[in-house]
């Protein structure tokens, strides 16, 4: 065999075991292929994608699923490649709640999310232990995401960094509709 047929022959080799080794290492080329993997992983989904935020190490996927709402987290690793994180299955949702929601963290990044069963609400407010005030009155089919980042759970002083105290719902008016503490 030629030289030339041998690097040829490695070439192809290559390209079919380069491909093979990355899928079977958790490490994918974009976020989306990471997220719908995360989500077969579990046999969960698939979901429909309402919703993409980027972070600083990667990207938040707020989805909804049968009667099922999710925010996975997708991470940004070795460059260019992409690894699935935590909370694909979220929480089933409530209807007879105005808003069905959750929150969570890891590291310094956290999130609340949620969706909007009651048609009155139109602005959420988290309040976080510090007396933080996040809102939100643009929705994501009638979804919600706040996110925030908490220096002091790395920092080790507070070990729980800022924990939501409540969570309220507003009308047009101005009015209290919703409330959970």
């Amino acid at each position: 065999m030629s030289r030339r047929n041998k690097v040829l022959r490695n070439l192809l080799i290559l390209a079919v075991l380069i491909p093979l080794a990355v899928s079977r290492s958790g490490l994918y080329l974009s976020p989306l292929l990471a997220h719908r993997s995360s989500e077969r992983s579990i046999h969960y989904g698939p979901s429909m994608v309402v919703h993409v935020r980027d972070f600083d190490q990667g990207k938040y996927f707020l989805c909804k699923y049968d009667k099922w709402i999710s925010c996975d987290t997708i991470r940004r690793t070795l460059f260019f490649f992409w690894r699935f994180g935590d909370q694909v299955p979220g929480v089933e949702n409530d209807p007879e709640k105005p808003v069905c929601w959750t929150w969570s963290s890891r590291d310094t990044h956290c999130k609340a999310y949620g969706i909007l069963n009651d048609g009155q609400v139109k602005k959420i407010e988290l309040t976080l232990d510090d007396d933080t005030v996040l809102t939100q009155s643009d929705f994501y089919d009638d979804m919600f995401l706040l996110t925030w980042t908490d220096e002091k759970q790395e920092g080790g002083r507070n070990p729980h960094g800022r924990q939501v105290k409540s969570i309220k719902g507003y009308d047009s008016g101005g009015f209290v509709v919703y409330e959970d503490r």
